[in-house]
């Protein structure tokens, strides 16, 4: 579904939701363009399941596709940490510290994720 108008979603609504609407719909907000907005609501996924590998990574490329880029850092550190094997999560880790202008501890995270059979395409922030 492609979102065409501006989301104007409250925070209460964004509490009612369930994880996995809210998961969702996110990723929806995402994929429409929407990043700030996908952001407040995937807040709600991570808070209510912060093990949720998933969601974490959903969140931090809502954060690096909206440029806030520590917040996105956070994120897909806390990927790692729950999927250290995880190679696209050390590339996103990875392009979050270079755009930062932290390009040594980006080269080091890159290494990680071609070491765990990374494709070593740093060109896009997708998963796929």
């Amino acid at each position: 579904m492609t979102i065409y108008l501006t989301p104007n979603i409250s925070d209460e609504q964004i509490s009612a939701m369930e994880p996995f609407e809210a998961y969702r719909f996110g990723e929806e907000l995402l994929e429409s363009r929407f990043p700030r907005d996908a952001a407040r609501v995937l807040r709600r996924v991570v808070d209510e399941v912060p093990d949720s590998a998933s969601g974490w990574e959903l969140l931090g490329r809502a954060y690096f596709a909206a440029a806030l880029l520590e917040p996105a850092e956070d994120a897909f550190r806390r990927v790692v940490a729950i999927e250290p094997t995880n190679a696209w999560a050390h590339t996103a880790l990875g392009l979050a510290l270079e755009r930062q202008g932290r390009h040594a501890e980006g080269a080091a995270v890159h290494t990680i994720a071609d070491a765990l059979g990374g494709d070593g395409s740093r060109a896009f922030l997708s998963p796929n």
